[in-house]
C-alpha cells in the first residue's frame, strides 16, 4: 500500500545489490525518493486506466492487450541482463496478475504499516481531499491483496512499524533471503527520524482493518 515504507524498502533493497534502473530520487513528499521508475508507474497507471480504474479506485478485475503484454515485456527487457534488478511501486499488487506471466520466476516482498498512519499521510499528501475513511478503505482494498499473495507464498513481509532495530533486522534478512550480495549494507538507507506517527493508537481504526493488520502481523512474526 501506497505510503507504507514501500520507499525504505525499495531503497534498503538497492543498498544490498539490487539494481532499481531509473528511478526518483527526489519529491517533496520523500526526501529521500520514492525511488519509482516513471516508466513503470506511467504503464500502470494506463493499465489501470483501461480497466476502469486508479491507484486510488482499484478496478474489481484486470485485462490487458498483446500490446500491454509486450510494454511489459519491454520494460523487463531493458533492465541488465544477469543482474538481481527489481523495480517498486504500490500500483504492482492491482496489476501483479501481468507480472506474473511476463516473468514467471517473479520474487515479492512486502511491506505493510498502521492504517491509521497510511491514511492520515494520504490525507496530508492530497491536501485534505482524500478522507481518513476514503484512506482507511483503499488500506483495506491494498493489503487484502497483500496477505491473498502472501498466503499463496513466504514472501518476506515486513512491517515498517517495527521499533528500529527489528526493522533493520528484518530488512537484512531480507535480503539475504534473495541472495543479494550487500546484505548487510540493506540497513544503511533506512532513516527512522522520518517516521511520525505513534503505532500503539488504534483509535478509530475499524474493525476490518484492525483484523487484517494482525493477521499481517502474524505472518510478518
Amino acid at each position: 500500500m501506497h505510503r507504507s515504507g514501500t520507499s525504505s524498502l525499495a531503497g534498503s533493497l538497492q543498498e544490498a545489490g539490487m539494481n532499481l534502473g531509473k528511478h526518483h530520487t527526489w519529491n517533496r513528499f520523500n526526501q529521500r525518493g520514492n525511488r519509482e521508475n516513471q516508466d513503470i508507474v506511467d504503464f500502470h497507471d494506463s493499465l489501470l486506466e483501461s480497466n476502469g480504474g486508479s491507484w486510488s479506485k482499484p478496478p474489481r478485475t484486470l485485462r490487458w492487450t498483446s500490446a500491454q503484454e509486450q510494454q511489459a515485456r519491454d520494460i523487463a527487457g531493458s533492465f541488465s541482463a544477469g543482474s538481481p534488478w527489481g523495480f517498486k511501486d504500490p500500483r504492482t499488487l492491482l496489476v501483479l496478475e501481468l507480472w506474473r506471466k511476463v516473468s514467471p520466476d517473479l520474487r515479492l516482498v512486502g511491506i505493510f504499516r498502521h492504517p491509521l498512519a497510511v491514511a492520515k499521510s494520504l490525507q496530508r499528501r492530497s491536501g485534505g481531499r482524500q478522507s481518513i475513511e476514503q484512506g482507511m478503505q483503499l488500506w483495506l482494498n491494498y493489503n487484502q491483496r497483500l496477505l491473498q499473495e502472501r498466503q499463496k507464498s513466504a514472501f518476506p513481509l515486513l512491517c515498517f512499524d517495527q521499533e528500529p532495530e527489528a526493522f533493520r533486522a528484518s530488512l537484512r534478512n531480507a535480503c539475504e533471503s534473495l541472495g543479494l550480495p550487500r546484505a548487510d549494507a540493506a540497513h544503511n538507507f533506512y532513516d527512522p527520524s522520518l517516521k511520525h506517527f505513534d503505532s500503539a493508537d488504534f483509535g478509530g481504526v475499524p474493525k476490518a482493518q484492525l483484523k487484517l493488520y494482525r493477521q499481517l502481523e502474524d505472518l510478518c512474526a
